[in-house]
């Protein structure tokens, strides 16, 4: 079982406009109204590829509702977390003339105290060999030391743990949960190293230095690096970008993960990944990508050893 954990969840909707034009009336040609945020995201295209999945999320309020109801069908195991925090919106304008996407993202609402609390209990679900995703922000608070210590104690009663996430809590994570799998964006590595080399295979190592096992770099349409104890790989794929990349680094990991769960050797799980991201881009609405378009990308896609 692959457990997903976000505590910044909202209820994201893409409108498909002909043309953004600042300060009019847009009447939207397609509305794509999905569970969010990066974990229900991760979740959504777990199930997509086949995988079993277990979605912990703290929802509040009638969005809270409404986001609940939204990932009933998808197939994704809701735990729901109790708290008074309503759950945000995020609205994406995707301009079909330009190809380009507007994007509004409330800020995460500040945690109310609870979740962790609600957290705990539900972790009593995670067994011994199951993988534990925490992906997304974590809202202004959350006690950072019981989140990592939380984690931690899954680690400690043999977990697999991946991480994606930013900001304050990831070297908490880091030193004190030592994650199986790290995977981040360029911008969040130099944050955590507090320097940003040129070559992404410099700052990888950097990363490393802290005791990261499997660490991914992801650096847009410049592909992504991955490194384990075996080696490390640059994995990049030949398709025409597309045009809704929202989603896409959930979808990434959410592919990474899988392969990983199932006991696939890194570079072909950086394959899968890259293969599932580049799908998701494919369509509006994160992790909504259909197979044949993921079997023809992963036909695109390749992991060179460095």
């Amino acid at each position: 079982m692959i457990h997903a954990l976000g505590l910044a969840p909202s209820l994201d909707v893409v409108h498909t406009v002909d043309a953004v034009v600042p300060g009019a009336i847009h009447r939207p040609t397609r509305v794509v109204r999905l569970a969010g945020g990066k974990s229900l995201n991760v979740a959504r295209a777990l199930v997509r590829l086949g995988h079993p999945v277990r979605a912990l999320a703290p929802l509040g309020g009638p969005l809270g509702d409404l986001v609940a109801e939204l990932l009933e069908p998808s197939g994704v195991e809701l735990a729901r977390l109790a708290t008074t925090a309503p759950t945000r919106l995020c609205l994406t304008v995707a301009d079909e003339g330009a190809g380009s996407l507007t994007e509004f993202y409330e800020l995460a609402p500040a945690a109310d105290g609870g979740e962790l609390d609600a957290l705990e209990q539900a972790l009593d679900a995670v067994g011994t060999g199951d993988w534990f995703v925490l992906s997304g922000s974590v809202p202004h608070g959350t006690d950072l030391d019981r989140l990592a210590g939380l984690l931690a104690g899954l680690r400690e009663r043999g977990t697999h743990l991946a991480v994606d996430t930013h900001g304050a809590v990831l070297p908490l994570l880091v030193e004190r949960a030592t994650p199986d799998l790290v995977k981040i964006n360029r911008a969040e590595a130099a944050e955590l190293v507090d320097r940003d080399p040129a070559d992404l295979v410099e700052l990888g190592g950097a990363v490393r230095d802290l005791g990261v096992a499997v660490l991914v770099l992801t650096d847009g349409a410049d592909g992504a690096v991955g490194w384990d104890a075996t080696g490390a790989w640059r994995v990049r794929t030949d398709a025409t970008p597309g045009g809704y990349p929202v989603g896409s680094g959930d979808s990434f990991l959410a592919g990474l993960v899988g392969d990983l769960s199932v006991g696939a050797a890194l570079p072909d799980a950086l394959v899968t990944a890259a293969a599932v991201g580049a799908a998701n881009a494919a369509v509006p609405g994160g992790a909504l990508f259909d197979d044949d378009t993921l079997a023809g990308l992963r036909a695109l896609t390749r992991a060179r050893p460095l």
